[in-house]
């Protein structure tokens, strides 16, 4: 902007040039209402995206742990009573406990988020993701014929 200056004489003119103080505060008001809308809504959104790719990987792990089971051979012993791994080396050696990283790659994003524990059985298995950040949040279930579903953190 420009800014001509007309002295009490009139005859000196001289011109500005740049932004008033009232003029940059104004701005930096506006942009600070809108950071406050914005980030809880970015937040928000994080949070939505992270809890979508858990459930995919999830249901993506289901599908990968059917399909083992299905390709176990007659004699050998249920693939689903090993998917928990209890003595923390990555494989399955257990049919309760967390997942065991052999059985099904989860990404270290959804594993930073959520902890994800199996109940295995003879007749089945079931998945459950425990979110870390917000305990209360629930708890997603999925089981091995994909049924879903979100359970309070107390049942």
């Amino acid at each position: 902007m420009t800014y001509t200056l007309t002295s009490t004489a009139g005859s000196a003119r001289r011109k500005l040039n740049g932004f008033s103080l009232l003029e940059l505060m104004l701005v930096l008001a506006v942009v600070t209402v809108l950071i406050w809308l914005a980030v809880p809504r970015y937040g928000s959104q994080q949070a939505h995206g992270r809890s979508t790719a858990m459930q995919l990987e999830l249901f993506a792990c289901v599908q990968t742990l059917h399909a083992l089971s299905l390709s176990a051979a007659s004699g050998e012993d249920n693939p689903w009573l090993t998917l928990a791994d209890s003595s923390g080396d990555g494989l399955g050696d257990a049919a309760v406990g967390p997942l065991a990283q052999a059985r099904c790659d989860i990404s270290p994003s959804t594993r930073d988020s959520y902890e994800i524990h199996v109940l295995g059985s003879d007749e089945g298995f079931e998945l459950q993701a425990h979110p870390q950040a917000t305990p209360h949040a629930g708890v997603y279930v999925l089981d091995h014929l994909g049924r879903r579903q979100w359970r309070d953190e107390t049942s």
